[in-house]
């Protein structure tokens, strides 16, 4: 009769606070810090505009998953990282793009479709779908990340995101 060979309790132990170090190690959470503040479009707050961020990297190293945000109806946003979900963003400086608010949803669902060779498809041009506050075409710059937002350590209540008419 083979006798059953139980394991150590030492090597239990080792084996269980190595695996709970090698978690705890993929977490990241210390780099994330909260974020809200206004988008304004010249002077007025912006309803409704989507805002993304992406952290810059500092050297060959990813620095993390980018943050997104809605604003309200008097422009306020509180940004929530993409990957863990939680709220905040990535300490460091950060590219933006601020998306424009929806038109009525009548006239987006009448632009995002056309007639090719007599079948009805759908676009996908979110320009087609989306108009500038001002009237006219959404600028590029406005979603292109040459805006910029640092995010410190203790994190920032009171961004303030402004984009000229």
């Amino acid at each position: 009769m083979n006798p059953v060979r139980r394991p150590k309790p030492r090597r239990v132990k080792s084996a269980l606070y190595g695996c709970l170090l090698t978690c705890l190690g993929c977490g990241g959470a210390a780099d994330v810090a909260p974020v809200s503040g206004v988008v304004l479009y010249g002077d007025q707050p912006l309803a409704g505009a989507g805002i993304t961020t992406q952290p810059i990297a500092q050297g060959k190293e990813n620095p993390g998953s980018g943050s997104f945000g809605k604003t309200d109806e008097q422009g306020r946003f509180t940004l929530e990282l993409v990957t863990p979900a939680i709220p905040g963003a990535i300490i460091g400086e950060h590219r933006v793009m601020i998306t424009p608010p929806e038109t009525n949803a009548t006239q987006a669902a009448a632009s995002a479709t056309k007639m090719v060779d007599g079948v009805e498809v759908f676009i996908d041009d979110p320009q087609t779908r989306r108009a500038n506050p001002a009237g006219g075409i959404w600028p590029a710059s406005f979603s292109d990340g040459s805006l910029r937002l640092v995010v410190p350590p203790a994190g920032v209540t009171d961004a303030k995101i402004s984009i000229q008419r």
